[in-house]
Formats: structure tokens, C-alpha cells, sequence
């Protein structure tokens, strides 16, 4: 059986990170992110890796009137008991489009995506809901991802394949993914501290775990098989990539090793490996992250060329349940 090396990408701007950030905390960032996206996709189409783009709805769009075209109706937005998780709260600082707001909009690259050979585009939300946030409900999500599918049948994209925000999701979820014509999902290691929860339940143990096991591999190497839940094929993550930045941008290089120690594990025993990040995670020390993933896909070449790995985006499991 051949192993496969799954990447998808959180592609979601400002609206990712709105909650609680701004463009003079972060907007750097962002901007930095999208000057590393057409570089992630040369050496993709490089090295032969097809990838999941799962783009935040309001991404799609090229101007302010577009988005508000696509909004659900009031009754029917996210109503958390937190408000400023919702953004629909910062709609009134969203610029007249693309050109002058690149933190909110990007069509353009979303274009350049589509038209990069053996990428998927597949669907972050409308709105970066949170599924598992106090008092978000499944109706609000229903409508939430209506808007989604309309702004990206607009543009020729038909899609199959969801990323919940912050991997937040549940069956009730999954119910209305599925009654909406998806098809895949990427689902969570299976490591307690890996597990689906809302904001509340990320403790300081849980990060710390994580945190370690990023760079250590403590936790297993998270390679897995996919299977079928509530009608959907659930690709579940392995590693999220961690940028390259700050005090622990020194410990770097073991967080590469241990990405790609479970890589060489995967395509030994016929797994998965499933990698993500979001382009704006490079937007800082860009040439140091694009080192490392240019590493990762050199790697993934020569586990290619030694045990046959594959490269596939979320999608091409939709059909393959507790087969890959």
C-alpha cells in the first residue's frame, strides 16, 4: 500500500485572526503571507505536491460589494456568547476592495491558486466560524457555508473538501456538511491533546503538549488512515508546521526532523501524513520558512522515489475511506 503526504493550507487573511489581532498588530503578517504564496506554489508544482487550499469565504471576493452580496441574512449570522469572535462585527472595516484592502480580500490569489496545476480549493467557512464556540449553532453554520459554496461557484470552484477553524467540529457539524454536498474533511490526531474543543478548553497542559510534541515527536508520529464519518471521509492532521520565528526559532530544525521522521514512517507502512499551516505563518522570516519547506518537499521527493509516496490533496480520498 502507498503512502501519501496530504499538505493543506489555512488560507484565511485577517479574518483568521481578527478576534484578536488587527492590521497594526498583525497586518504585517498578512501582507508577508501573501508575497509567500506564490513561492509556496513554485515549489509545489517543483516537487510534484498537490495540496488543499481550504480559503475563508469572504476571501473569495475582490470588493466590499461582493461580500456583502454574499451575507447570510442577519437572523441567521453567528451569535457566540462572546461577540467578538464573529466577524461580521468588523465588516464596517473592511476597505472599498482588493487593491486598497489586501488584509481582507484576495481574489487574486485565489485565482493564482486555481490556475496552479494539482491544487484543491477547498472551504475554511464563510466567515472562520468557530463550530464548537458558545452559541454558535448548526443553522448559523448551514447558512454560513451556503455563502461560501455561492462565492466560490462564482468562480468555477465546486467544493468538496472543508477545514473547520481552529479544527473545531462535531457531528452536527458534519450532518450539515454533508447535507451541503461536501465530501472530505480534515479531522484531528488522535492524541487527547489534539481533540476537537472549543477556546475554554484549550488549557495551558494542552498547548504545552503540543508545543513538545512539535519538536520532539512525543506524542507518536501522528501518521493515520482515513475513515468515514457521518458520511464524510475524515484525512485527519498529522503535524501543523510551525513558522520558523521567535525565541524557539533555534529549535526549528528539530521540528523539521520530527515532520519528516514521520513522513519516512508513513510511506513505510502505507499512511497518511497530513501537514498544514497558514500562508501567513510565513509572513515573518519568509526566506527561513521557505528553507524549510523547500526541505520537507526535498524529502518528500526522495521518500517518492524509495517507497513510491504520493502527494494528493484532501479531495482525492473522497471515494477511498479506510482504504488510503
Amino acid at each position: 500500500m502507498t503512502g501519501s503526504l496530504v499538505i493543506s493550507l489555512d488560507f484565511e487573511l485577517l479574518w483568521g485572526v481578527r478576534d484578536h489581532a488587527t492590521r497594526g498588530s498583525y497586518g504585517a503578517n498578512i501582507l508577508g503571507g501573501r508575497k509567500a504564496i506564490p513561492r509556496m506554489l513554485d515549489l509545489f508544482a517543483r516537487h510534484g505536491i498537490r495540496a488543499t487550499w481550504a480559503t475563508v469565504g469572504f476571501v473569495f471576493c475582490e470588493s466590499r460589494e461582493e461580500l456583502f452580496d454574499a451575507l447570510p441574512p442577519e437572523e441567521l449570522r453567528p451569535r457566540y456568547d462572546n461577540p467578538a469572535l464573529s466577524n461580521y462585527r468588523y465588516l464596517d472595516e473592511v476597505g472599498k476592495d482588493e487593491a486598497a484592502d489586501p488584509w481582507y480580500f484576495g481574489k487574486s490569489l485565489v485565482r493564482k491558486i486555481a490556475d496552479t496545476p494539482g491544487q484543491e480549493i477547498g472551504t475554511h467557512t464563510l466567515s472562520h466560524c468557530y463550530c464548537l464556540e458558545s452559541g454558535f449553532t448548526p443553522e448559523a453554520f448551514d447558512a454560513d457555508l451556503s455563502g461560501a459554496k455561492k462565492l466560490a461557484s462564482r468562480q468555477g470552484i465546486d467544493l468538496q473538501s472543508v477545514v473547520f477553524p481552529r479544527n473545531q467540529y462535531a457531528d452536527a457539524y458534519l450532518d450539515v456538511c454533508r447535507r451541503q454536498g461536501l465530501k472530505t474533511f480534515r479531522g484531528n490526531p488522535q492524541s487527547w491533546a489534539y481533540r476537537p474543543t472549543g477556546g475554554s478548553g484549550q488549557t495551558r497542559l494542552r498547548r504545552a503538549l503540543r508545543l513538545a510534541d512539535a519538536y520532539s515527536g512525543v506524542l507518536g508520529s501522528h501518521i493515520a488512515r482515513t475513515s468515514s464519518e457521518n458520511g464524510l471521509t475524515n484525512v485527519p492532521a498529522s503535524r501543523f508546521l510551525r513558522p520558523c520565528a521567535g525565541k524557539l526559532a533555534p529549535l526549528h530544525p528539530l521540528h523539521i526532523r520530527t515532520i519528516c521522521r514521520g513522513m519516512t514512517r508513513a510511506a513505510r507502512s502505507g499512511s497518511v501524513y497530513h501537514l498544514w499551516w497558514h500562508p501567513h505563518n510565513f509572513g515573518k522570516s519568509t526566506e527561513e520558512n521557505i528553507t524549510a519547506l523547500q526541505q520537507i518537499c526535498m524529502h518528500f521527493e526522495r521518500l517518492r522515489s524509495d517507497y513510491n509516496m504520493c502527494s494528493l490533496p484532501i479531495n482525492s480520498f473522497m471515494e477511498n475511506a479506510d482504504d488510503a
